[in-house]
């Protein structure tokens, strides 16, 4: 064995060690936040600055944030409170959506999509498919950009509008056809309706002669988790249609937000 395969060994182990290390404060600040460096140093059996590199290495990283108050002590952010529930709260989500599914479908004779966000895209989570085929097949775990759905935007429209102001405006927008509109001040105004409504549609926004029409699923406390939505050829879905399916689609999504714990009325 050579000396610089010798060095590349040690230095795969001590970034392991490192990474290690990291999740091991991560998982730390979430069981005792909000939490210091010298309790999560007696915790944890670390050197107070190795404690405190992490600590301020994670926050930097947006994992985890800094109290304004002196001492410091540190909580979750919301980014790594969605990564942790992610995968439990598919799991639910999808549990409880499906016969939320299987109402929408039966009603409408649509496709119908559970999708949930990530970061800038949307990703489909399940499906159950209409009577009617729909032109354009989308596969399970397929993403696309926010801004390009109905269910991005239903769920864009459910954020506080400087989350999604900012997320739009973290790189240019895609246009995947014709009628993507890129403009993020003229998504901006859309979602404002989006808001009033309950629903989002989409015409041909994503694929050419394809429409959608979508309602965000939240959980406690008013988080943007999940969506509902119809997928259709476009031909089928005139405006007279749009609120009638939207207000179908709202419904289940509320349903569903209100078995995951959040329900804005009294």
């Amino acid at each position: 064995m050579t000396g610089a395969t010798l060095r590349s060994d040690r230095s795969d182990v001590n970034h392991m060690r490192s990474v290690s290390v990291a999740l091991g404060v991560l998982e730390a600040v979430s069981e005792r936040q909000p939490v210091g460096v010298s309790e999560l140093s007696r915790a944890m059996q670390l050197p107070k600055s190795t404690a405190q590199r992490m600590l301020l290495t994670l926050g930097e990283l947006g994992w985890i944030r800094a109290s304004p108050e002196e001492p410091t002590r540190w909580s979750l952010t919301t980014k790594a409170q969605a990564i942790g529930s992610r995968h439990r709260g598919q799991e639910e989500i999808r549990h409880i959506a499906l016969p939320a599914m299987h109402g929408l479908s039966a009603t409408t004779g649509e496709t119908v999509h559970l999708s949930v966000p990530e970061d800038r895209r949307i990703v489909l989570l399940d499906k159950i498919e209409g009577e009617h085929p729909v032109r354009t097949h989308t596969e399970v775990g397929r993403s696309a950009p926010l801004h390009t759905t109905a269910s991005g935007k239903a769920v864009l429209a459910a954020m506080p509008p400087a989350q999604a102001a900012a997320l739009l405006g973290a790189a240019p927008l895609e246009a995947l056809t014709d009628h993507t509109d890129t403009d993020v001040e003229a998504i901006l105004q859309e979602l404002e309706g989006v808001r009033r409504h309950g629903y989002a549609v989409a015409v041909g926004t994503r694929h050419p002669d394809v429409a959608a029409v979508g309602a965000a699923i939240l959980s406690e406390p008013g988080q943007p988790v999940a969506t509902l939505s119809l997928s259709l050829p476009s031909q089928r879905f005139p405006r007279r249609l749009w609120p009638v399916y939207g207000e179908q689609v709202a419904r289940a999504a509320a349903e569903c937000s209100r078995q995951l714990g959040w329900d804005p009325l009294p």
